[in-house]
């Protein structure tokens, strides 16, 4: 093991917890049914999906990209909301996700155990659902983890990045450190060292993955059989996203992008997501930053409401300014614009 052996007990310990932490574990909650329908990529490939179609003529349809642990669900309030301003709603989860895993045919081999899929192969995927929803106008919201696939799509006028996982480094600075102690260990032991740093982080990353497995396997009454596909699944997802960061993507020119940020959110992770927003600011006149106060990471779920409030304003151009920030407070129903000019000073006194 050479210089592995360095890697104290305790660091793997926390690496675990910060794991926990960022990738947002769930509680287990009430056994739920689920409806919706499947989206076949190919073979071992199948996306579980839900789609409510707008009621309102020349209404977009949401296109949502899941989170790390799931997609948000058509019976959960958010979606309920957006649903009841006439806009459509169309979910989906990624084929290494545990609902699409357990949508596979009996028997079928997940194509992820042939070959890892990428941050580009997941977008794809989304791509790929876009396409079979006909008759719509979409507007792609990413959420958390799926703001690491959203620089990867193509042909959106607009995409909203709801808390965006902008760099992997700011989302869990333990567990880049562990993985920065396990390459640079590498030099000492550089036959075997590269398959040791992978191993380590997978079993760092199935620790994590096996409760929520578990807890998502009782929540959806979802097949035992495929819990290991589910755990190995979440691994890929994990080892898709190291070293990411927005910094030094080709964004296309062609599309432009608003960031919904949680007052409450983790400080690491957002400041780098103001450091990222505020680079798109320079470089671009339509780049605009909605602050909601009083949510979190996971904005969905803590403020559906206003979460949907902000999404039947952006869509239907309802700010009145073209960049820079509007806060909005869910427990007054205040807005507050600050102008492009003096979006840097405001938002860097937030870090």
């Amino acid at each position: 093991m050479g210089n592995y052996q360095i890697i104290p007990i305790m660091l793997r310990y926390r690496i675990a917890f910060s794991l926990a932490a960022a990738f947002l574990v769930a509680r287990p909650g009430p056994a739920a049914a689920l409806s919706g329908e499947t989206h076949r990529i190919g073979p071992g490939r199948v996306l579980f999906t839900q789609t409510i179609r707008p009621s309102h003529a020349g209404k977009p349809t949401f296109l949502m990209l899941p989170g790390v642990n799931r997609s948000l669900l058509a019976e959960e309030p958010a979606a309920k909301a957006i649903a009841a301003k006439g806009y459509g709603v169309a979910t989906f989860n990624f084929s290494v996700q545990p609902l699409s895993i357990a949508a596979l045919e009996e028997g079928e081999r997940p194509a992820f155990r042939a070959k890892d899929l990428s941050l580009e192969d997941l977008a794809e995927e989304a791509e790929s659902f876009a396409a079979s929803l006909s008759g719509t106008r979409l507007i792609p919201v990413s959420l958390s983890y799926s703001g690491a696939v959203s620089p990867y799509l193509r042909g959106f006028p607009l995409i909203i990045e709801t808390a965006p996982l902008t760099s992997a480094a700011a989302q869990n600075p333990d567990l880049d450190r562990y993985r920065q102690t396990l390459r640079a260990a590498e030099l000492w032991n550089p036959v075997f060292g590269p398959g040791i740093t992978r191993a380590s982080l997978d079993q760092s990353y199935k620790s994590v993955w096996r409760g929520q497995v578990d807890a998502t396997l009782r929540q959806f009454d979802l097949p035992a059989s495929r819990r290991e596909d589910m755990i190995e699944g979440y691994t890929v997802m994990s080892r898709a996203t190291e070293g990411f960061a927005w910094k030094g993507l080709e964004l296309p020119a062609e599309t432009r992008r608003v960031f919904i940020l949680g007052g409450g959110e983790a400080r690491p992770l957002r400041s780098h997501q103001i450091e990222t927003f505020l680079g798109l600011l320079e470089s671009r006149t339509d780049a605009l930053l909605v602050l909601i106060e009083g949510a979190g990471h996971i904005i969905p779920s803590e403020q559906p409401r206003a979460f949907a409030d902000v999404l039947d304003l952006i869509a239907t151009n309802g700010f009145e300014i073209a960049s820079g920030v509007v806060v909005v407070s869910p427990s007054t129903g205040r807005t507050r614009v600050v102008p492009a000019a003096d979006a840097a000073a405001f938002l860097r006194g937030l870090r």
